[in-house]
């Protein structure tokens, strides 16, 4: 594509405003990677609010408690307002606030004030170009603000901060203690000319002196766990560098990196209805807040990112859900953005020697465990002489199991562990919304393999993707039970958050047989444990079926009739489908997310390649059967982002897919700026527009394989409209960029790009015989259902009929 045409087909999501935007929450977002800040105004001023992916209060051994407690936050650094000195941003015609997506750079032009912001791609440096075209020009204050007192403690946890004068300007450092917790930032703000003074113990000010033309303000950022790093000293040599080049330079290396990233990917669809159109847009607007938010050492919370704009306020803590995160990372493959899932992998292959900790002490299991929620630095480790005590109250059978008062005090914060404490985990026997849910190693797993699949990249196959994929295996081959039936059974987890404590709960037979054969497969890639793989192959062979609607054992896991349909279930097919799992230690279902889809997305163990009628029709019964999609469908509101949409096309519901996109969007309100508030104002998300963008790349290109482990398809189009026009480039599996294009109800051609010279296999889209075109002109026919041909590295097959 030309750079004219990446522009024009970004700019299409960019966000104008011709209003003033002045709810923070609506505010556009500006970071790269690890430092961001939304910009919004008031009348008379620009406001922003420095953030960070790296800056934690507490670590896992908190002694505090999790939300709503006063010390499970972190990711706020400073916040600073630009008092122009007049009402300028005021609804009037003229007004502008504009983000350039394209550029990464919003601009607001107000009466005799125009702005300029953006956040260098390359360093932890914000500018704020302000131009002032006023005929009586005046001063200019940059107010530098916290939200706390200098020194606050809680029991042991400290958060301090102090303001200072620097030969750049002004600065504050912020610092957080508890224990073996230790974490620092620093926000420095210059601008040439201008006066500090500090105001009060909460505010600092630069004065600009008033004058027509052009104010440059440089803000930087640094943060640290090491207590031996100068954060003020890095901080402040951030700007000291921009003295040695151009401004114009700065910002042309910001954009290059941008514009480089657009380059990459691109969807852009046409239906009669708009939905497509729009939901390119999100797709588009998702990969900015992505690009923006996911390239520093840590992920960033599903619930604000970095674009807090409310001091430390975050609804929901500071600790990571994999529920909610893995959402932000799973389109990142197709759309070709491996890249920015480095954090979100990276930090969970550090966590690995604590996870094999938690299977030991937390479920006397080999491998590793991952809870479903857990904080930046891994699960909390219990002193050994607990951990019996732990284990006879979290697999207890009785409601009144005793916790003492030291164990009580080590499984505060650890979500967790503190689920042990919750009321209504007394009610049901241990057990609550994430207490004992298994799957979670699983699914970081599977999708770890996805994305090997889609780099080659070997040594990443070695350190992060074989380790969770292994320990993901020995945890279930050493937890399960085989039974007098011969075969191996799982009971007391949770099927996630719907089912408590069910016996054969689909996530969890799910998941091993969406993993345990990768994890096979990527022994034998790497020469590694022989005899722990077969191991692995008899423990598979010998594994329990999927449970079935038809089960008396799973009606009652779900109320059983006539409860069936008050609970949304179609009680007519239910028989045919999978089930959650068997009815177990507690009674009943308690959020109903459709974990019955499961073996479709995210384990693979059914694919529209598997070709197995009776698995065939229990996957379509399945998705007509589950109740929380239909739902949906029907005009129901959500409160969490659940995966059956993309179960859907992943079974090629090509008629549902604009009812999907529709209903998908209306369910989750977004905001102008794609966070959506469906979780509550202190918790903004992009959740739902990772499941949109999920679903719209899934509908034009899939890459699976007919069983999990085995070669992978490409598939374009599998549930997409013809009728629909569009063109789009994507990743597959494989190394493969696939282009593509439809048009008036046909297939145009597809374009291969091989990076890595493996065997392509392409699903026969149109039926009939195709033509193969090597970039060297070199061709042959075939009308074979697969299309296999061998490819070689940087070259481009052109498939035609």
């Amino acid at each position: 594509m030309e750079l004219a045409e990446d522009r024009k087909r970004v700019s299409e999501a960019d966000l104008n405003s011709l209003h003033p935007v002045a709810n923070p929450n609506e505010g556009h977002p500006i970071g790269n990677g690890c430092m961001g800040t939304l910009v919004w105004t008031t009348p008379d001023s620009l406001h922003f609010q420095i953030n960070r992916v790296d800056v934690f209060a507490v670590n896992r051994n908190a002694e505090g408690t999790p939300h709503p407690g006063v010390t499970d936050y972190g990711g706020a650094c400073a916040q600073i307002s630009i008092e122009v000195g007049s009402d300028i941003f005021i609804d009037q015609p003229g007004f502008q606030q504009h983000l350039s997506l394209y550029d990464a750079r919003c601009t607001i032009n107000g009466g005799g004030i125009s702005a300029a912001c953006w956040i260098s791609a390359n360093d932890d440096l914000m500018v704020v170009e302000l131009t002032d075209t006023r005929e009586n020009p005046k001063t200019i204050d940059v107010k530098f603000s916290m939200w706390r007192e200098p020194i606050v403690q809680q029991g042991r946890h400290t958060a301090a901060y102090h303001f200072t004068e620097t030969s750049q300007g002004v600065a504050v450092v912020q610092t957080y203690r508890e224990h073996d917790h230790f974490d620092s930032s620093a926000v420095v703000i210059s601008s040439s000319g201008a006066e500090s003074n500090l105001e009060n113990e909460h505010t600092s000010i630069l004065h600009l002196p008033a004058k027509s033309g052009k104010h440059v303000i440089l803000i930087s950022s640094a943060a640290s766990m090491d207590e031996k790093s100068d954060l003020l000293k890095e901080a402040e040599e951030i700007i000291s560098a921009t003295s040695n080049s151009p401004l114009a330079d700065i910002e042309s290396a910001h954009q290059n990196w941008w514009h480089e990233f657009w380059s990459r990917t691109y969807i852009s669809a046409y239906s009669p209805d708009g939905i497509t159109q729009q939901t390119a847009n999100y797709r588009t607007l998702f990969l900015y807040h992505m690009a923006s938010a996911s390239r520093g050492k840590y992920p960033p919370k599903w619930n604000g990112s970095i674009f807090l704009a409310d001091g430390d306020v975050r609804a929901w803590g500071s600790q990571y859900w994999v529920w909610t995160t893995e959402i932000l990372y799973w389109p990142l493959l197709a759309a070709d953005a491996t890249d920015l899932s480095k954090p979100y992998f990276d930090m969970y292959q550090r966590q690995l020697p604590l996870m094999e900790t938690a299977a030991r002490q937390r479920w006397n299991a080999k491998g590793i465990y991952a809870p479903e929620t857990v904080a930046f630095d891994g699960p909390a480790e219990l002193p050994e002489d607990l951990v019996d005590e732990y284990r006879k109250v979290f697999t207890s059978e009785e409601t009144d199991s005793f916790v003492s008062d030291r164990l009580a005090s080590y499984c505060q914060y650890d979500y967790h562990l503190s689920t042990l404490l919750y009321p209504n985990s007394r009610q049901h026997n241990g057990y609550s919304w994430i207490s004992h849910v298994t799957s979670s190693a699983a699914e970081i797993a599977v999708h770890a393999w996805w994305h090997y699949r889609c780099t080659g990249d070997q040594s990443w196959l070695q350190t992060h993707a074989y380790p969770l994929l292994k320990g993901t295996a020995e945890f279930y081959r050493t937890y399960c039970k085989k039974a007098a039936d011969g075969f191996w059974h799982i009971s007391g987890t949770n099927a996630h958050e719907d089912f408590w404590g069910v016996k054969d709960s689909i996530m969890d037979i799910a998941a091993m047989r969406g993993t345990i054969p990768l994890a096979i497969h990527a022994a034998q890639l790497l020469g590694v444990d022989k005899e722990l793989a077969e191991s692995w192959k008899v423990f598979l062979d010998e594994l329990t079926p999927y449970p079935m609607g038809s089960d008396p054992r799973a009606k009652a896991l779900t109320g059983g009739e006539p409860y069936l349909p008050a609970r949304g279930f179609n009680s007519s097919i239910a028989d045919d489908a999978w089930a959650a799992g068997f009815l177990g230690t507690v009674d009943g279902s308690y959020n109903s997310e459709d974990v019955q889809l499961t073996p479709i997305f995210p384990f693979e163990d059914w694919t529209m390649e598997t070709r197995d009628s009776h698995m065939d029709a229990i996957a379509m019964h399945t998705l007509d059967a589950v109740p929380r999609h239909r739902s949906v469908l029907d005009g129901a509101t959500l409160n969490t982002a659940i995966r059956s949409p993309i179960a859907a096309v992943r079974a090629g519901r090509k008629n549902d897919v604009s009812c999907i996109l529709k209903a998908y969007t209306d369910a989750f309100s977004p905001l102008s700026n794609g966070f959506s508030l469906f979780e509550g104002v202190q918790a903004a998300s992009i959740e739902h527009l990772g499941l949109l963008t999920m679903i719209l790349q899934e509908s034009l290109l899939q890459s699976v394989a007919p069983h999990p482990g085995e070669p992978e398809i490409i598939s374009v189009f599998p549930s997409w409209p013809l009728e629909w026009d569009t063109e789009f480039k994507l990743l597959a599996r494989g190394g493969f960029e696939v282009i593509s294009a439809c048009s008036s109800g046909n297939i145009q051609y597809i374009k291969i790009y091989s990076r890595r010279g493996e065997q392509c296999r392409l699903r026969n889209c149109w039926g009939r015989e195709c033509v193969i075109e090597d970039c060297d002109g070199v061709t042959y026919k075939t009308d074979s259902d697969i299309l296999t041909f061998n490819t070689m590295i940087g070259k481009t097959y052109r498939i035609t009929s």
